[in-house]
């Protein structure tokens, strides 16, 4: 076992933080139709690079897990239904690029049924092939490059992360309760699909038997602020990625519970427990809560909002993006958050002192009183437009990774990519950039500058 502390973080501190146990989205014995969704949505955003072969058509009805499209470039890869009813639209983006599949939820679901398999006996060639029908394996990521996992590609080792520090982000051990089964046959199921070890990483602090007593894995605790829930943390002290054909997969813990429960019950997974917070939600309606994925936003928000102008955000405050009330939650996020928008200047901002804003660079005089116990309003304003680099030592305050941040970030943007791999580019995701961002006194949208970098890199070196 290994224990993973950092010192080298930041857990922003902004106010419509979740607290308490999972409540119902819909109370009992609640008529208001909004509160009731009438339709889901498979959210394909999140894989925007794939190019799909759409198995059903506006009309047509579907069943919960049925498979609605398929991977071109991966025959056999299915994306599956969240839901069951009657396929109300099949919405598209720029370049008629596939965007969600909307479902009229019937009033009575069915289930689509792979049927059950035993996984203590299975071959991993049957595990890997259920896997692939039942529309699970879009869950699994692969590093280098943080692309869809290939299972064509076996792993050298497998990363399960059962600690999450994300801003509102649900504690793991929510998300596992009621589903330890589930997770263990997850966990036995991915152990067969490696050639290594699978590596479960948990609080220290956590008491979840799920975790502290799993089998088939390598345990390893970790403490610290965030990215302390991130799996470049974990790779790099545990096992060091080593070149561009060093495989290794990453889940979270509803990943491995949807792979679980589709091997045990022959059906699509598709519960999950989100966070509804941030500073645009009313005090008493922040909270954890069940809910299902692709749930439509206009159920989210109904009576839960602040007056006046929101930006509503699928996914955490540092990763998240930005949806509409006619949209659905993200395929994989976990949080729904609400932030005011700042579309007002401040008249002489620059002569105040500033004792209401959080400033990481103590460009205010709140950043140089004790304030670790409070926490901040904030808006979508940035207080500054873009400009060029000027300060690479405020990235090492919040980077725990070991690599030098904005020479990173330069040798991306300048497609150097050798200087790239030479600096660390195989250690990292995105989202590894997204504290460096948001402390950046120069604006920079590293998250974006280095998703496309990874990108453009893996299509290099991957062809």
């Amino acid at each position: 076992m290994t224990h993973i502390k950092i010192t080298k973080g930041l857990n922003i501190p902004i106010i419509g933080h979740p607290e308490g146990s999972v409540r119902s989205l819909v109370p009992s014995g609640d008529v208001n139709p909004l509160t009731k969704p009438k339709q889901i949505a498979l959210d394909l955003n999140s894989f925007e690079d794939i190019k799909f072969k759409i198995l059903v058509k506006a009309g047509d009805a579907v069943k919960i897990g049925q498979p609605l499209l398929e991977d071109k470039a991966l025959p056999g890869r299915m994306f599956a239904s969240p839901a069951g009813g009657v396929i109300k639209e099949i919405r598209r983006g720029l370049k008629r690029r596939l965007l969600e599949i909307v479902i009229d939820i019937a009033e009575t679901e069915q289930h689509h049924d792979f049927g059950e398999l035993a996984v203590e006996s299975a071959s991993k060639e049957a595990i890997s092939a259920r896997l692939m029908e039942g529309g699970v394996f879009p869950y699994i990521r692969s590093r280098p490059f943080d692309l869809l996992a290939n299972p064509n590609t076996p792993p050298r080792h497998i990363f399960v992360k059962a600690i999450e520090s994300a801003p509102f982000t649900p504690p793991a051990e929510l998300q596992v309760y009621g589903h330890e089964k589930e997770f263990q046959i997850g966990l036995t199921a991915l152990s067969k699909l490696t050639t290594g070890e699978v590596h479960l990483v948990y609080s220290t602090e956590s008491k979840c038997k799920a975790f502290t007593e799993a089998k088939n894995v390598t345990k390893h605790t970790a403490e610290g602020p965030h990215p302390i829930g991130t799996h470049s943390v974990h790779i790099e002290v545990i096992s060091p990625i080593t070149g561009p054909e060093d495989i290794l997969w990453t889940l979270n813990v509803h990943d491995v519970i949807a792979i679980g429960s589709l091997l045990a019950t022959g059906h699509y997974y598709t519960d999950r427990v989100i966070s509804i917070a941030g500073p645009g939600v009313l005090p008493d309606r922040v909270g954890y809560f069940r809910a299902r994925e692709g749930y439509p936003v206009e159920t989210l928000i109904s009576g839960r909002i602040e007056k006046g102008v929101q930006r509503l955000v699928s996914g955490d405050p540092l990763m998240g993006h930005r949806v509409e009330p006619q949209g659905f939650l993200g395929a994989n996020d976990y949080v729904f958050c609400v932030i005011p928008e700042g579309s007002k200047r401040e008249f002489l901002h620059f002569f105040r002192l500033g004792l209401g804003k959080y400033s990481m660079s103590r460009a205010y005089l709140s950043g140089h009183l004790n304030n670790a116990d409070r926490d901040y309003e904030f808006t979508t304003n940035q207080h500054g437009e873009h400009r060029a680099f000027i300060d690479a030592t405020l990235y090492k305050d919040v980077q725990p990774l070991n690599i030098p941040t904005m020479l990173l970030v330069k040798a991306v943007m300048a497609e150097d990519f050798e200087l790239a791999q030479t600096l660390g580019i195989l250690d990292v995701a995105s989202e590894d950039f997204a504290l460096a961002t948001f402390v950046c006194p120069s604006k920079m949208e590293m998250t974006e500058i280095m998703k496309n970098g990874l990108k453009q890199y893996a299509k290099e070196i991957l062809q």
